[in-house]
């Protein structure tokens, strides 16, 4: 594996893992339920994240709020977070918006928001 074809992620992730804080990816998955409604199911997942305070361009973007954060979630071995996803860092559960990933695709970057 290269480093243009996705090997960077596993890079990135040993190199800086350690500066990251334990947190749990509280994914959201919605089920039919076999009567005409739908359910939600949540399933948790251990990742490597980190909350620091909003970027200027997430203070300018629509539905910004005060309280709102910037998350850094590693990105190795991790699938692309959904808006219907939260994280718990430090304790602490965020709502996560605004998801997108760094040029070398080696974190996921997203605005959170207390839950």
């Amino acid at each position: 594996m290269g480093l243009l074809d996705g090997g960077i992620q596993s890079v990135f992730s040993a190199a800086f893992g350690q500066l990251y804080l334990d947190a749990t990816l509280h994914r959201v998955t919605i089920q039919d339920d076999g009567t005409g409604s739908y359910t939600t199911v949540e399933s948790d997942e251990v990742v490597r994240a980190q909350v620091e305070v909003a970027t200027w361009a997430m203070r300018q973007a629509d539905g910004y709020s005060d309280g709102d954060v910037r998350v850094l979630i590693l990105a190795a071995g991790v699938d692309r977070p959904k808006t219907d996803d939260q994280i718990t860092v430090r304790g602490v559960r965020w709502s996560l918006s605004n998801i997108g990933m760094d040029p070398a695709a080696s974190y996921y970057d997203c605005r959170g928001r207390r839950a």
